[in-house]
Order: C-alpha cells, then sequence, then structure tokens
C-alpha cells in the first residue's frame, strides 16, 4: 500500500501526539496518586514495584517510538502484554488497551514507511 508524504507525516504526528497524551496522563496519574493521595497504604509490595516498573518500561518504549517507531512499538507492545500476564486485571480496563493499541500504531507506521521507501 502506498501513501503520500504528506499523509504519512500527518498520520506520524497525530499517533505521535496520542503517545504524548499517553504519557503526560500516566505521569499526572502517578504524581497525583504518589504525592496527593491521603489514603495511601503504606509502602508499596513488590509485586506494585515489578508492574510500575513495567508500565514505566512500556511508556519509555511510546517514548522511543517517537525517533524508532519498529523498536519502541515493540517494547510498548510487550511490557503491556507482560503486564497482563502479571496482573490480568488490566485487561478488565478498556482505557489500557490505548496503550498497546498506540504501539500496533507505531508498527504499522513503520510498516507502511518501509513499504513506501522500497516502492520508490
Amino acid at each position: 500500500m502506498t501513501i503520500s508524504t504528506k499523509t504519512y507525516k500527518k498520520l506520524r504526528w497525530a499517533i505521535r501526539g496520542l503517545s504524548g497524551l499517553l504519557i503526560a496522563f500516566s505521569l499526572l496519574m502517578f504524581i497525583g496518586e504518589t504525592f496527593f493521595d491521603e489514603s495511601t497504604g503504606g509502602p508499596l509490595t513488590r509485586n506494585a514495584i515489578l508492574q510500575l516498573s513495567i508500565a514505566a518500561v512500556g511508556l519509555i518504549g511510546l517514548g522511543l517510538a517517537w525517533k524508532w517507531e519498529l523498536i519502541g512499538g515493540i517494547i510498548a507492545l510487550v511490557a503491556f502484554i507482560v503486564l497482563a500476564i502479571i496482573n490480568p486485571r488490566v485487561l478488565e480496563m478498556p482505557l489500557m488497551f490505548v496503550w498497546p493499541a498506540n504501539g500496533m500504531l507505531f508498527i504499522i507506521l513503520w510498516a507502511l514507511n518501509r513499504n513506501n521507501t522500497e516502492q520508490i
């Protein structure tokens, strides 16, 4: 499938914008829950720390995808899969699917760009 350069750039920035919003929202939620939640239940468990670390890796993957679409998309997607294996309750939250969907969009963007450059 060929795609024009102008369309590709618009698509790239739309996907980057979605990942930027996701990263910013996640950071705001983390800061709010960490520093401004008055009902903190004490220290984090090892499992909670592991899950937060995996989520951080996924968000870093989305950030890396701005430069390297394939690598960042794969990192984000694999991190979500690992998180879902560790905590299946993640799959019950529909908003969490924005994260792997964004990673898949970066992978598709990479494939579109690769197809365009091969046809030239």
